[in-house]
């Protein structure tokens, strides 16, 4: 099961699927905050940056732990900020501000954040967490470029609504200032997984 709050993502992803000839997943709109699903419901959870749209980080690994069965596994893949030690400068703020002012993100909190959290469940053990950043950023820009630039697409768009040019420029430029905010450390690619006890 895949939750979202978005209907287009939830009815995009059983499309995809339905392409693909899957025929056990289901997709539907649910807050991650609070999911209908009983206590241990599931083997394995796994969260795929979304704990940076999350008001409220510590419900988010809450829930997710609630729902997850004992002996089942937890993966989060998660935007971080870099741990505030030493001191965020004031243009190190300005620049996390923008980036989540931008794509209207809450915050995003550390790394070592997240995996004081899932400890602080008191419900998972074996907590891991990694820096994921050297990983991904050799992707980043390819990952970009497949994913905003189709010439075809922004034509026929700026042709019905000139004004979507506009929005895909300041994408691109906001996915720039992410990747040189990656680059000198400032925000970092989170990965946590643990092992709910039995």
């Amino acid at each position: 099961i895949g939750i979202t709050l978005s209907p287009e993502q939830a009815a995009r992803a059983a499309q995809l699927a339905q392409e693909a000839g899957l025929t056990n997943v289901k997709f539907q709109v649910e807050n991650a905050l609070k999911m209908p699903f009983e206590d241990g419901t599931f083997d394995l959870v796994w969260g795929c940056e979304s704990g940076e749209h999350m008001p409220d980080k510590k419900s988010y690994i809450e829930e997710m732990t609630r729902v997850l069965a004992p002996g089942g596994n937890i993966v989060v893949a998660t935007w971080c900020e870099r741990d505030p030690i030493p001191p965020f400068t004031s243009e190190e703020r300005t620049t996390l501000k923008y980036v989540y002012e931008e794509w209207s993100h809450p915050y995003f909190i550390s790394i070592s954040a997240y995996g004081k959290l899932m400890e602080g469940t008191g419900s998972l053990d074996t907590v891991e967490t990694a820096d994921w950043t050297d990983q991904t950023l050799p992707s980043w820009r390819h990952s970009i470029f497949v994913g905003v630039w189709s010439p075809w697409y922004w034509l026929k768009s700026a042709m019905r609504r000139p004004k979507t040019f506009l929005g895909f420029l300041r994408d691109a430029y906001c996915l720039e200032r992410y990747h040189r905010a990656m680059r000198r450390g400032l925000l970092q690619y989170g990965m946590l997984k643990a092992v709910k006890k039995k």
